[in-house]
């Protein structure tokens, strides 16, 4: 073989590797999301919200910028990644990065009364979901439109369906409520609440209409620690028969979803639910229980606890896993 056939042979080799080479590369999928330490701030207590930001699973707080988008005032203080907000409200803030921007994530911010006045009243919303679901995001915005209306008023629970992140306690909340279209949602524990419309007036309109059949709604306390121990205390303001239950939630799965992004953020997701043994209790009487959640390796999970009386949730509070949330109370009386 001549040296120029050579030449020319070793040129095609070198080519053809490179091609090969290049048709196997794939670029990663990025990755950026914005959290925070807490979703509900106590104003009484000077509490503030910690932000963090990942990018591709690495902590970039430190050189992102972190903005608000909207909520209850034009312009919150934000101190780098600190929000320390001086009134009652609902805030939406972003992350950018390199480029890239965060799915939006929303804290609220309450004021702890004194005691004596009626207790602070909160909805359970149940949505049944599943990534598979074509619809489903459009609940999800009016679920995200209701408690911006709302502010720290609704407590959601993603109840999925058939899909990576359904549970048995999921399951068995489908069956009870006899769901079989998707999205539909229930409103504390009732099942006349149902609905599938994906309108947050609607979702409004049927929370209204369950506060209203309950003028008064107990108290109720949460210490939720580190190891997974659940302490729940309530306090009835009417006599009757009380259940205490814990839920443990699950934010920012990034998975696709149908109807949606391929990068979905899923937040509230029902990983477990337990339930005490029903308890009478009269005016003002106190019951409590302590359970023992499994919590897996990781952050974003929180745990909400809620009092039944009779068959339908009569009040709901949550913290993230590792903190307590104390009684509250309404501001105007």
């Amino acid at each position: 073989m001549g040296i120029l056939t050579m030449r020319r042979f070793i040129f095609i080799v070198v080519f053809l590797l490179s091609v090969v080479g290049c048709v196997g590369q794939k670029e990663d999928p990025v990755n950026i999301v914005l959290k925070s330490d807490r979703s509900e701030i106590n104003v009484t207590a000077g509490e503030s919200a910690v932000f963090s930001v990942l990018f591709n699973g690495e902590d970039v707080t430190e050189f992102a910028d972190i903005s608000f988008v909207s909520g209850t005032t034009s312009d919150p203080a934000i101190d780098k990644n600190i929000f320390t907000p001086s009134e009652e409200g609902s805030w939406t803030f972003a992350a950018t990065y390199d480029g890239y921007e965060s799915e939006p994530l929303t804290v609220t911010a309450f004021v702890v009364q004194e005691e004596g006045k009626d207790f602070f009243r909160r909805s359970l919303v149940l949505d049944f979901t599943a990534t598979w679901c074509v619809n489903c995001p459009r609940m999800e915005a009016a679920f995200a439109a209701a408690m911006e209306a709302r502010p720290g008023r609704l407590v959601p629970v993603s109840v999925h369906f058939v899909d990576a992140y359904a549970v048995d306690e999921g399951t068995a909340l489908v069956t009870k409520f006899g769901v079989s279209e998707y999205p539909t949602a229930v409103i504390d524990m009732d099942p006349s609440s149902a609905f599938t419309t994906t309108s947050s007036e609607l979702l409004l309109s049927g929370v209204d209409k369950l506060l209203a059949a309950r003028p008064l709604a107990g108290g109720i306390r949460m210490e939720s620690g580190a190891d997974g121990s659940v302490k729940v205390e309530i306090t009835a303001v009417e006599a009757g028969d009380y259940t205490i239950n814990v839920m443990l939630l699950k934010d920012g799965e990034i998975a696709p979803q149908t109807g949606g992004e391929t990068n979905h953020v899923h937040n509230n997701i029902l990983r477990q639910h337990l339930k005490a043994e029903s308890v009478h209790l009269n005016e003002e009487e106190t019951a409590a229980k302590t359970f023992s959640l499994n919590i897996p390796s990781g952050d974003g999970f929180k745990v909400v606890a809620f009092m039944e009386k009779g068959t339908t949730v009569n009040n709901v509070t949550f913290c993230r896993v590792g903190e307590t949330v104390d009684y509250q109370y309404e501001e105007n009386n």
